[in-house]
């Protein structure tokens, strides 16, 4: 089961993407500040996050930066969310390691599928280097909105 962390400090769009994930059937868990997030991903065993890019506290794409900088979350995907323009978005991903990208605008059709492509795409690195142990107290979710 996909357990993804949106962190987004805006309420609707964080409510947007929430509802989106939870009819994909993910186990959703949300922050609205990227405060605590390496906390959460390690204790309910997030297989990726979906990070605005704009946030007061750190910006999502340093925040992405960070969490791709962790070898104990190198099988973390990650995939940045935002309303500026795909190019800069696509750029900034790039530069950041990110798995996607996706616009706001494209959040009900593109989100689902972009995180299914990040937690591929970071299964298929980690195949092809030794296995390590990921997230070993991950069991059920302790906070997350179950798929209906």
């Amino acid at each position: 089961m996909i357990r993804v962390l949106v962190i987004d400090d805006d309420d609707i769009a964080r409510e947007a993407m929430c509802a989106v994930l939870v009819k994909a059937g993910f186990y959703v868990f949300e922050l609205a500040t990227p405060i605590g997030a390496t906390s959460v991903i390690k204790r309910d065993g997030i297989t990726a996050v979906a990070l605005d890019i704009n946030m007061p506290t750190i910006n999502g794409d340093k925040l992405a930066k960070l969490l791709r900088e962790n070898a104990q979350l190198a099988n973390l995907g990650i995939v940045l969310v935002s309303g500026c323009d795909i190019e800069q978005l696509s750029a900034l991903g790039e530069k950041v390691g990110a798995d996607g990208i996706v616009s706001k605008s494209k959040l009900h059709v593109a989100l689902a599928p972009a995180i299914e492509r990040a937690v591929a795409a970071r299964a298929a690195k980690s195949s092809s280097t030794p296995a390590a142990v990921p997230y070993p107290n991950a069991g059920p979710p302790s906070s997350s909105r179950r798929p209906r």
